[in-house]
């Protein structure tokens, strides 16, 4: 899309499309599905696609839901990718439209994701006559479990339809409301799962000391997790590791045989992800010889860290200063938070931004905590810079 000067202008979003982003953000957010589950997520997505008119194609994904939109007109194949799965979390977010399903919640921005994302294919459809290239709209399932994009690609996602360039964006509630950051280059880290199990005899509560006992190898071992990463950064930034989950099966009188640790490594690179592991090894070998248990580390490589590529940045980022000034900035050093959009990163050129939507006078609830919540008034903001940036990319 050009003006008249034969420079590229914007496709804006029109009202009805702005009232539609809202109302699909809040279905998806009272029906939320967990990752690789989200088949009636799925359905519904094809169907409103089909709606509007785009080219359904098949998913390489049993979940998910891909859309061609052909404009007929020379020009790049742009990607525009929104993730799907939310989380096993019961909602105490107090909106009025609250998940309708227990223990599963969208307490990350997805259900938002979705529905900008909607609104983008409606405004570049209602704007195809003056746009060229192509464009694929790719939802896509389990980015909560780093898995979706990897297997999208695997199953020849890529393979199938060439994109030149890749964008999409994340909700962040703890940014100001309407603002759009990224950066250029290295933005958010890669991360590690890991299970730890430790084993032991198991005895009785009134009776069990510090040999063998599993839980308090476990208390040990946590304590001292942070070592893993001291000293380890990267512009300033130290990685990051973190425990979310631990589970047994005793009980008040019960040491029991065995306690699972689950938590995550967040590194920037691959030199610094080698000590990091090779750190979290050292200090199970310390914790079993201190509690003469045995140990099992069962780790799985969950995404590597997200690289935006300056031109496209630069793109997206002149498009949103275009839109909304000074709002558009660059973020100043990574975040020790994943997301497997940098898979694609890896293989196209590309970029994911954030778009600020904390809620106006509260101080935001964690992402991934049952009290989560977006200023909804940001949405719009999402559309206009992905459907810009999308157009502007197309006619390079």
């Amino acid at each position: 899309m050009t003006d008249s000067s034969g420079e590229a202008t914007t496709p804006l979003p029109s009202k009805s499309v702005l009232d539609e982003v809202i109302e699909q953000r809040r279905y998806f957010h009272k029906y939320p599905e967990v990752s690789f589950s989200e088949k009636e997520t799925s359905s519904y997505l094809i169907n409103r696609l089909h709606e509007m008119g785009l080219d359904i194609k098949p998913c390489p994904t049993e979940t998910g839901a891909v859309a061609v939109l052909e404009t007929g007109r020379p020009g790049k194949t742009v990607m525009l990718r929104a993730d799907i799965d939310a989380l096993p979390i019961q909602e105490q977010s107090g909106v009025d439209f609250h998940s309708s399903i227990d223990g599963r919640m969208h307490a990350c921005g997805h259900d938002a994701h979705m529905a900008i994302m909607i609104g983008v294919a409606r405004t570049l459809i209602d704007g195809v006559a003056d746009l060229s290239g192509r464009y694929v709209f790719v939802f896509q399932p389990a980015e909560e479990i780093v898995e979706g994009a990897k297997a999208m690609i695997a199953k020849g996602l890529l393979d199938k339809h060439h994109p030149d360039a890749v964008i999409g964006l994340h909700i962040v509630s703890f940014l100001q409301s309407g603002t759009v950051i990224s950066k250029p280059g290295l933005m958010w880290s890669g991360s590690d799962a890991f299970d730890v199990s430790f084993s032991g005899p198991g005895g009785h509560g009134g009776m069990m000391g510090r040999r063998g006992n599993v839980l308090a190898a476990q208390a040990f071992f946590i304590e001292r997790l942070h070592t893993v990463v001291e000293g380890l950064e990267h512009d300033g930034v130290q990685c990051h590791t973190t425990v979310g989950n631990i589970s047994s099966d005793g009980a008040w009188n019960i040491v029991p045989r065995g306690v699972l640790v689950q938590g995550s490594v967040r590194t920037f690179n691959d030199s610094l992800r080698e000590q990091a592991l090779d750190r979290l090894r050292d200090l199970l070998r310390e914790t079993q010889s201190e509690f003469e248990v045995s140990s099992n580390l069962d780790l799985v490589h969950g995404t590597v860290p997200l690289m935006n590529e300056p031109n496209v940045t630069r793109t997206v980022l002149e498009v949103g200063h275009e839109l909304i000034g000074d709002r558009a900035s660059l973020l100043g050093r990574p975040l020790t938070v994943s997301d497997d959009f940098a898979e694609f990163l890896t293989r196209i050129p590309g970029c994911y931004f954030m778009l600020g939507a904390k809620p106006e006078g509260e101080a935001p609830a964690a992402h991934h905590s049952p009290g989560f919540r977006i200023d909804e008034a940001a949405l719009p903001v999402g559309v206009k810079v992905l459907a810009g940036a999308a157009s502007r990319l197309a006619s390079q």
